[in-house]
C-alpha cells in the first residue's frame, strides 16, 4: 500500500514540520525531542526516528543546515516478555538540498508484533533525558464471508471487502493492486498497479481517488475504476498481447493500533464519531518529548480473483493461479 509504505516518512516530516512551528525567534529556546516508531506485525524490520529541536537565525527555520538527528541514544521496546534493543544506522539521503549529511535512524530486525499485545518504549537520550509511551496492538482482522471473490460479480458494478470491527477508534487502511506482467523487448518483468475505488472529474481530466485511512470495515470499489485500472496498463501499446494478468488480486486492510489511528483521524482521515480530534501540531503520546509511538496490524484477502473472460476482453493474456 503507498499509504503504508510511506507511512513513516509521512510520520518523520510532521515531527520536523512540528519542530520548525513550534520555535518562536522572540521567546525562550527549549531544546525538545521528536520520536517515531510504527511497529509492525508483517515484517521483522522496524525503524524509528529520533530529532531534536533547534533554534534558526531568524524567521525562515529552511535556513538551519544541520542534521537535527540524535545519534547515540539508546532505545529500548519490551514486548512479549522481551526487551529488544535498537541500532542506529543511516542510509543516503534523496533529497539534499537542506541536509547534505546521510538520513540517520533507528531499527531492530529480530522482532514483529502480534495482536492484542502491549508494547512499551524507553528511550535514553545521550544527555541523560528519557522519553517514554506505551501501547496495545490492534486486534487480528477477519473478512466477513459476505465479501466478494470474483470480479467482475455476477453483473454487480462494485465489489465488497468486509471485515470485523476492532477497538472503537480504529482506523483501517485498504489497499488493491493488480498483479501483471509486461513483455519488454524480450524480457518479461513482473509488475503491479495500485487501483483507486474510483475515479473523479477534475477539469476534464479523470483522477483516481485511491482508499483513505477511515474507521469504516468495508470497502466499494467501482468496477468501472477497476476496469480504467486494467486499461491504464497498456496505455499507448496497441499491442496487448505483451501484457499477462495474473489471477490472483493484491488486497490487504492494515489496522491501526489507537495511538496511530488518533493521529491519521487528525490529519486527513474520515471524519466521523469516532475521530478523535487534536492539534497536529501538539499531537503526541510520547512522554516526556513528542511524536508517535504506534504500531499496525496487516492482513491479506486471499479469495478475490479476476474472470478469465473479463481479462481477456481487454486482448490480455490470463495467467491462471492455483
Amino acid at each position: 500500500m503507498k499509504s503504508i509504505k510511506l507511512l513513516l516518512i509521512a510520520f518523520t516530516g510532521f515531527i520536523l514540520l512540528s519542530c520548525e512551528e513550534d520555535f518562536n525567534p522572540y521567546g525562550d529556546y527549549f531544546e525538545r525531542y521528536a520520536f517515531t516508531c510504527i511497529l509492525k506485525n508483517d515484517q521483522n524490520y522496524q525503524a524509528a526516528t529520533l530529532f531534536r529541536s533547534y533554534r534558526p537565525d531568524g524567521y525562515d527555520p529552511s535556513t538551519y543546515t544541520e542534521d537535527p538527528s540524535v545519534i547515540g541514544a539508546d532505545i529500548r521496546v519490551w514486548y512479549n516478555d522481551s526487551v529488544f534493543v535498537f541500532r542506529d544506522t543511516s542510509v543516503a539521503r534523496v533529497d539534499t538540498s537542506r541536509y547534505k549529511t546521510p538520513f540517520r535512524y533507528y531499527y531492530n530486525d529480530k522482532f514483529r508484533v502480534a495482536s492484542r499485545k502491549t508494547i512499551e518504549l524507553e528511550v535514553l537520550l545521550p544527555n541523560g533525558k528519557r522519553l517514554r509511551s506505551n501501547s496495545v496492538t490492534p486486534g487480528q482482522i477477519n473478512y466477513n464471508d459476505q465479501s466478494d471473490v470474483i470480479i467482475p460479480a455476477g453483473g454487480k458494478s462494485i465489489v465488497q471487502i468486509i471485515w470485523n470491527t476492532l477497538d472503537n477508534g480504529t482506523f483501517f487502511a485498504p489497499r488493491m493492486a493488480i498483479r501483471y506482467k509486461q513483455n519488454i523487448n524480450g524480457e518479461i518483468v513482473e509488475k503491479t498497479k495500485d487501483v483507486p475505488y474510483k475515479y473523479v472529474n477534475q477539469g476534464g481530466s479523470q483522477v483516481p481517488v485511491y482508499p483513505p485511512p477511515s474507521a469504516s470495515a468495508t470497502i466499494v470499489y467501482e468496477l468501472s475504476a477497476i476496469t480504467k485500472t486494467l486499461e491504464e496498463i497498456s496505455a499507448g501499446d496497441p499491442n496487448k498481447q505483451n501484457y499477462s494478468i495474473l489471477q490472483k488480486i493484491i488486497f490487504s486492510v492494515t489496522a491501526f493500533d489507537l495511538p496511530t489511528s488518533r493521529y491519521v483521524s487528525s490529519t486527513g482521515g474520515t471524519i466521523d464519531d469516532l475521530t478523535v480530534s487534536v492539534d497536529v501540531a501538539d499531537y503526541t503520546n510520547i512522554e516526556g518529548g513528542f511524536g508517535l509511538f504506534g504500531s499496525y496490524s496487516k492482513r491479506d484477502y486471499t479469495r478475490l480473483r479476476f474472470m478469465e473472460n473479463y481479462i481477456e476482453s481487454f486482448g490480455y493474456n490470463f495467467i491462471v493461479e492455483n
